[in-house]
């Protein structure tokens, strides 16, 4: 669990805000039935795929203590 005001997640939330889909994948790239719901979703436009390990944003530092 990532507290609010982790700075990747807030990125991710605007980039999300103004448009951009989060869609699962790994270092190979996005799974073929979420690249087949974009594109049946937004149809042929361009864009930008940007990889993010979990790594990036989930990183444990903003996690409660337990």
């Amino acid at each position: 669990m990532e507290i609010e005001g982790h700075p990747t997640q807030d990125l991710l939330e605007e980039l999300e805000r103004r448009g951009a889909i989060r869609i699962v994948g790994s270092s190979a790239g996005p799974r073929d039935d979420t690249v087949r719901f974009v594109s049946e979703r937004l149809g042929d436009v361009e864009g930008l795929w940007m990889f993010l390990p979990r790594e990036v944003f989930m990183t444990g530092l903003d996690d409660p203590p337990v």
